[in-house]
This record gives structure tokens, C-alpha cells and sequence, in this order.
């Protein structure tokens, strides 16, 4: 493990392909391939899927109808939502679908004004 030092963004952006350690200011650790150092920012493990995933939960929509009085208002579902239908059985056991494995984890940006200490893993 070696330094990496002085902690300028001209001089890590040199280590870019290289497995790294980031400390953190606060004591946490690290530990990926160094993608970019640009902006502010350390980029780890970029080309490990970069991409964000967005979950969201959907509803149905609902469409606000007036009935009768002043201010009553009844709330009615504009559509219902497909039921799901799952099926146990037949199940193959033989079917594998390849998925990229990375051994260094996820993509993470971090902040480089926060880092204390950037090691080169060798």
C-alpha cells in the first residue's frame, strides 16, 4: 500500500485504472477502482455499472369527484391495477443468466474536499 500524495486532483487523476483505499475524514474506508478525479469529485468503480436504478412505487390514479354538498368529496380509483399472477411451477433449475460481477462494488462518487488519506493498492 502506498500514499498517494500531495492530495491534488492532478495527481490522483494519475492513478486512474488502479485500485485504491479512500479515507475519509471521518474514518470511513474505501475501497474500489479509481475511474475519474475531476470537479471535486473521486469517482470509483464507474465502469461497474454507473448507472442509477430509480425504484418507485406506483399507484393507481385518483380522480376527485363532487357529490351533493359543499365541500364533500369522494375519492374514486380512475383504474384498477393489473393483479399479479405468479405460477410455482414448472421451475427450471437449470436456467442461468449471466450477470457482470464486480468484485469492488457499486459505483460511488465521493467528495474530495473530504478525503484525508488516498492509498494505491498494489
Amino acid at each position: 500500500m502506498e500514499p498517494i500524495f500531495p492530495l491534488h486532483e492532478e495527481v490522483v487523476s494519475r492513478f486512474c485504472g488502479y485500485p485504491v483505499c479512500v479515507v475519509m475524514n471521518d474514518g470511513s474506508r474505501h475501497v474500489g477502482i479509481l475511474s475519474s478525479c475531476t470537479g471535486g469529485k473521486v469517482l470509483l468503480n464507474a465502469e461497474a455499472g454507473g448507472h442509477e436504478v430509480n425504484v418507485t412505487q406506483t399507484q393507481p390514479a385518483v380522480s376527485k369527484k363532487k357529490k351533493g354538498g359543499k365541500g364533500k368529496k369522494e375519492l374514486q380509483p380512475k383504474a384498477a391495477l393489473p393483479e399479479a399472477q405468479t405460477q410455482a411451477y414448472p421451475y427450471d433449475p437449470y436456467y442461468y443468466a449471466p450477470q457482470p460481477y464486480y468484485p469492488w462494488g457499486r459505483a460511488l462518487a465521493l467528495d474530495f474536499a473530504l478525503v484525508a488519506f488516498l492509498f494505491l493498492l498494489l
